[in-house]
């Protein structure tokens, strides 16, 4: 997926985010997983860590972001999400900084299907950005857990659809 179309697909899914968050529309997890393999930060494409440990991914992949806390339950189980929220620096001098939160779309025990949404989408247009100018920057600095994160969030709007 080019530049360009990581850009299309995070507005897309901003502009139908109230009918896809309705079920009025479907949401398209594998065009996310596309653009999320297309960056080619995780080692193996996405979908193959779904059926990991927490555990098997904190210690082979992980750059200790996510609050990996039950360890033997897999990935898919995981609450915590990080959200890529803000970019900043200067490409010309190689000086690309990303910033993080924590998100969590299961507070209360109860599943939030718009914070996974947000997630996805937001992520997807500060990443788009820094896509758009300084590709090979991006794969360096862009957090493992963060894509990871945008994985997750599709498989559980898939998931609890």
């Amino acid at each position: 997926m080019n530049k360009l179309e990581t850009m299309n697909l995070a507005d897309n899914l901003a502009s139908n985010q109230e009918k896809i968050l309705n079920k009025e529309e479907d949401f398209d997890a594998e065009a996310v997983y596309q653009a999320i393999d297309s960056l080619h930060v995780l080692n193996k494409p996405v979908k193959d860590y779904f059926d990991m440990t927490q555990e098997q991914y904190y210690e082979t992949e992980s750059d200790h972001k996510l609050t990996l806390i039950k360890l033997s339950e897999n990935l898919t189980d995981l609450h915590d999400r990080i959200l890529t929220n803000h970019v900043d620096g200067f490409v010309d001098k190689d000086e690309i900084n990303l910033t993080y939160n924590h998100e969590n779309p299961y507070e209360d025990d109860f599943y939030n299907s718009g914070v996974d949404f947000h997630v996805i989408v937001y992520s997807l247009k500060v990443i788009s950005a820094v896509q758009a100018i300084a590709f090979k920057d991006l794969q360096e600095v862009l957090s493992k857990d963060a894509v990871l994160s945008i994985g997750l969030a599709a498989h559980a709007l898939t998931e609890n659809a």
